[in-house]
């Protein structure tokens, strides 16, 4: 018996530090993500982590909150996407509309009004998959 407990012991163990290990490279995952400002193409396993810096996307994103954007070009209605203005500027927003040229409509879902632009698929760089709220203070701290 004292086998088996001490075995369980070990499995105990070595998951704990397994676990750890994953906390912490998730960590520095999204660290190394957020704050890489130049490097728009830092995906792992086709993944982003990104800051939202404005409150266009409150409640849903808040500012300083980190973003995780899924590399796609799969778009539907309602999705949150990630895309590009110019070449120094991403933008997340709700798709409102995709028109039979598909082109989007996009709006932050604190804005009054849509945008003006149109976004070409072309432009889409992923879409919001998951989003950390609770880590906004911490991020707003050392902004």
């Amino acid at each position: 018996m004292k086998t088996v407990k001490k075995a369980g012991a070990q499995i105990n163990k070595v998951f704990e530090w397994f676990l750890t290990i994953a906390v912490v490279s998730m960590a520095v995952y999204c660290v190394w993500g957020a704050v890489s400002k130049d490097n728009h193409d830092f995906y792992v396993f086709g993944y982003k982590p990104v800051v939202v810096l404005t409150g266009s996307m409150e409640p849903f994103m808040r500012t300083n909150s980190v973003a995780v954007v899924k590399a796609t070009k799969d778009v539907e209605k309602n999705d949150v996407i990630m895309f590009a203005v110019d070449d120094e500027t991403m933008v997340c927003h709700r798709v409102i509309g995709i028109d039979r040229e598909g082109n989007i409509t996009t709006k932050g879902d604190s804005n009054e009004t849509a945008d003006f632009s149109k976004v070409s698929l072309e432009d889409v760089k992923g879409k919001v998959v998951m989003r950390m709220n609770f880590l906004s203070d911490v991020i707003g701290k050392f902004r």
